[in-house]
């Protein structure tokens, strides 16, 4: 399998996009039903199709000499990985949101007046953490993966940090965009040693990526 750069791709609703913008590289995508790969052999690429959470496990451990995720999934992996490229596509706007009414919980002006913690639902626990306390914001995450909208609705929690594009789910559940936290981007990411033995594949195809940013 040498003979072949294998780059992993995120399950889900980039794959459509990343699909579509390699084949303005004259580079084939498929993705067949139940396979979880697939052979580009004009350009000997080999894709990997995994969950998206999973996919720099596989190319920290050099299963794939690439990968193609979001930072925040990144983020969360605490891995340390070669970032070669950001893509034109898919970032995203990583918010706090929940009822209008819970705004006075994070209005109080010191960390020492806060009478209890914050309580939080998201999947990105890391990032989440990282951010309130960078603010000085006590907080309890409640780590969730799907549904993250029902926990303020249900009083599991007082907000939710979650990745919003148009903000449409959050007014079908009545719940507000509080404050954006940050940005998400989708990069092309490696793994160090997978790299030195493949660097010049992998330096030819971020240059002709670059090309049609």
């Amino acid at each position: 399998m040498d003979e072949y750069l294998t780059i992993a791709l995120p399950k889900g609703r980039i794959l459509e996009k990343i699909i579509d913008y390699f084949s303005k590289l004259n580079i084939t995508i498929k993705e067949e039903s139940r396979k979880l790969d697939y052979f580009d052999e004009e350009n000997k690429i080999r894709f990997l199709f995994v969950k998206n959470s999973d996919l720099p496990v596989y190319v920290n451990y050099g299963v794939a000499d690439l990968g193609i995720v979001g930072s925040d999934v990144i983020y969360e992996s605490n891995f340390e990985l070669l970032r070669f490229a950001t893509l034109p596509f898919g970032k995203t706007k990583i918010c706090l949101a929940g009822f209008e009414e819970k705004k006075e919980l994070l209005e109080q002006k010191n960390f020492q007046t806060f009478i209890k913690d914050i309580k939080i639902a998201t999947k990105f626990t890391k990032w989440t953490t990282d951010y309130f306390n960078s603010i000085e914001i006590p907080i309890k995450i409640i780590h969730l993966t799907g549904s993250i909208e029902l926990a303020p609705i249900l009083g599991l929690s007082d907000f939710i940090v979650d990745l919003v594009e148009t903000g449409t789910t959050l007014k079908e559940n009545n719940l507000s965009l509080i404050k954006e936290l940050g940005l998400t981007e989708v990069l092309l990411i490696g793994n160090n040693s997978r790299y030195k033995l493949n660097y010049k594949r992998i330096d030819k195809l971020v240059e002709i990526l670059e090309k049609i940013y």
